[in-house]
């Protein structure tokens, strides 16, 4: 008796059919022949035992119910079915694809969309051209992909690794639909940390859970999966259940996610006919999620997302500035980034989507680069998202993942947790977790990837989070810490006048008044200076030197603040011994070039601040109490406020520098070996 088939070998073997096409589909699509006919014969698999009770219902029920209902599903006894009599291994040879496709729309709607977005039409008509469409059909009939042989948790993971070897075949793309496995699994570990209440009741419980881009569905898989291993552990008569939300963009990936949940409710071991009827896919919508939001005005229990990364909005752009003209009656109320950087608007749309309270409260966990942390001065709309973010109370815990664990990109990526039911002793708190070092090396490269976060550093992370360690990889402070109010500062202007005649005619190039002066005006200005040349004067006597040339010009005379301004521009002279300037009534003059910014820490005083850290260098510095926080967030007080979110500041371990000595012996060790090498090669 032969052994069990493994997934692998399952995975191999449908494999296989792609390399025996490879002349007729490029390797780039081969995710819509393998993914679209495994799905297909899975369908057809499990509707084997009800096929002929269906057919039998469409005899007796087509004129009063057509070939489309949902009472079908009554006698598939399954979220989907066929009301043809085809199957893959009966199409025949001659006229296959129109047979196919014949058989593909007596699907449900549910089966028919997804395996129409993948565009199967197209990829078949090549193979039918090359008279390679029959046997490719009669390749997947020969899978036994029953759910008596194969568990929905086995078709989940022969799919998963149909799409990871679909991924590594053009590995320069798979970040792109897939956020590999073992962030997907810390991720989903963090967002479930402290709900044991939920996950092991026996009351029925039902929550939501929401990624709002979602892929391939694996974050949307992983969690159900996490569930399926609670139940296992801890059964009940009527265990806890997650009803799935997602919206995914582009079409094929969408239909590859939509695949996997209804792939997942196909066996019917441990379910009730409820359950056997589910259709766990039904949630799973494609659009754009910041143009066009599937789920407006929803909010959901769990989410778990990982946008694209550095994404432009260009293209969602006069959607997004509508929403955001509305405030905080829509999703971006709190600000908008740079257009090159769509991050903050997908943690604006999860903070938008935690459910309230008091329907149990809402938790996230969304995957994001470093840009988020920092990026923006204080007053601008990423600075403002994040102040937000503090108000509310929303992040709960960040963390730092290693770098090379994702197939596209080495860089630096964070997990950040938010919550809108954080523990009374985290309230106001923000956790940072630096898992940077928490990483093994693989056996072989995946693109980008050459490391993955192991089970047990998972449980690492996840116990340090939900035990709140403060230690040398975690720290908890107060979310202020991550706040600054940036003040304008500035100094007194110290100016001679000193009138050097020969420069007179660059007054008219100053501004546009004094350029427009008629050539009488000109001349007078000119004769004016001329008597005055070499005089050296205090910053106040270009006032009273303005005062002087009205008297002598007729109306219209240049404006005095523009001409103020040419006197000074061209004869002035900055100089730290003069007196400090003034203007005509007796106002200090300040200068525009020794102008600056400090941003002080949250709640510090400021006259504090400055005798610490500015007057003892620049002691004639004040803050110009003029610059205001004023906007939609803030509080009109002086300064800016600003936030940043800095991971070195409480990680950073400084390095000894080596000995200066110890690298030139070193350099010289080298030479000599160098040397003798080369000398006993040449001879």
């Amino acid at each position: 008796m032969s052994n069990p088939k493994t997934t692998f070998d399952y995975v191999g073997e449908i494999w296989s059919i792609a390399d025996w096409v490879r002349d007729v589909i490029r390797p780039a699509d081969y995710n819509k022949l393998i993914l679209p006919f495994a799905l297909l014969r899975r369908l057809e698999c499990a509707l084997e035992p009800t096929r002929d009770a269906v057919c039998k219902a469409v005899e007796e029920h087509e004129a009063e119910w057509g070939l489309e209902n949902e009472a079908y599903c009554a006698f598939s006894g399954k979220s989907f079915y066929n009301v043809t009599s085809f199957r893959l291994n009966d199409l025949g040879v001659d006229n296959t694809i129109d047979a196919l496709m014949t058989y593909v729309e007596g699907f449900s709607p549910n089966a028919r969309e997804i395996l129409t977005k993948f565009k199967i039409r197209e990829t078949c008509s090549d193979l039918q051209d090359e008279g390679m469409l029959h046997e490719v059909c009669m390749r997947f009939a020969g899978f036994d992909l029953s759910p008596q042989t194969v568990s929905d948790r086995m078709m989940s993971d022969i799919y998963e690794h149909l799409i990871q070897r679909y991924g590594e075949e053009i590995a320069q793309g798979a970040e792109d639909f897939m956020t590999p496995r073992d962030v997907v699994r810390l991720a989903v570990s963090l967002v479930f940390a402290n709900e044991d209440q939920f996950l092991t009741s026996d009351d029925g419980a039902m929550r939501t859970l929401y990624d709002g881009t979602c892929g391939t569905c694996g974050f949307i898989s992983d969690a159900l999966d996490m569930l399926d291993e609670w139940k296992a552990r801890n059964p009940g008569v009527s265990p806890a259940s997650i009803v799935p939300y997602g919206q995914e963009r582009e079409g094929v990936t969408w239909a590859v996610g939509k695949t996997n949940l209804l792939l997942r409710n196909v066996g019917n071991a441990g379910q009730d006919r409820f359950d056997q009827m589910r259709d766990l896919s039904e949630h799973i919508m494609q659009g754009d999620t910041l143009s066009d939001d599937k789920f407006n005005g929803m909010t959901f229990n769990y989410q778990l997302t990982n946008p694209p990364y550095g994404k432009e909005w260009k293209v969602e752009e006069r959607a997004v500035r509508d929403e955001a003209s509305y405030g905080f009656k829509g999703r971006f109320g709190a600000g908008l980034p740079q257009i090159g950087d769509g991050s903050m608007l997908f943690i604006q749309n999860v903070a938008a989507k935690l459910a309230p309270v008091e329907q149990g409260g809402g938790k996230a966990a969304i995957v994001l680069s470093g840009s988020p942390l920092f990026n923006g001065d204080a007053g601008s709309g990423p600075s403002n998202i994040r102040r937000w973010l503090f108000e509310k109370d929303y992040i709960d815990c960040i963390v730092k993942l290693p770098t090379e664990i994702f197939f596209r990109t080495g860089i630096s990526t964070y997990i950040w947790i938010l919550s809108n039911k954080k523990p009374e002793g985290r309230k106001g708190m923000i956790q940072l977790i630096d898992a940077s070092n928490r990483r093994t090396p693989l056996k072989r490269n995946l693109g980008n990837k050459r490391y993955e976060i192991s089970d047990e550093q998972i449980d690492w992370i996840t116990r340090t989070y939900i035990d709140g360690h403060d230690h040398g990889d975690s720290v908890i402070v107060p979310a202020k810490e991550f706040m600054f109010r940036q003040v304008t500062t500035r100094q007194p202007l110290h100016m001679y006048v000193t009138v050097d005649a020969s420069r007179t005619d660059e007054l008219f190039s100053t501004s546009k008044p004094m350029g427009k002066l008629t050539d009488e005006k000109k001349r007078i200005i000119r004769d004016w200076f001329a008597e005055h040349d070499g005089e050296t004067h205090d910053y106040k006597w270009a006032y009273a030197a303005v005062k002087e040339l009205g008297k002598l010009m007729s109306s219209p005379k240049p404006p005095k603040a523009q001409l103020v301004k040419a006197i000074v521009d061209v004869f002035g002279m900055r100089d730290p011994e003069a007196p400090i300037a003034l203007d005509d009534k007796g106002n200090i003059v300040y200068d525009t070039e020794l102008n600056d910014r400090e941003n002080i820490p949250f709640g510090l005083d400021f006259q504090e601040y400055m005798e610490q850290e500015v007057l003892p260098y620049a002691p004639e510095t004040t803050i110009d109490t003029d610059v205001k926080d004023t906007g939609p967030l803030q509080d009109g007080r002086i300064g800016v406020v600003g936030t940043s979110i800095s991971f070195n500041r409480y990680f950073y371990k400084y390095e000894q520098p080596r000995d200066p000595k110890e690298i030139a012996d070193e350099i010289l060790d080298l030479e000599d070996g160098l040397e003798s090498f080369m000398k006993g090669f040449l001879k």
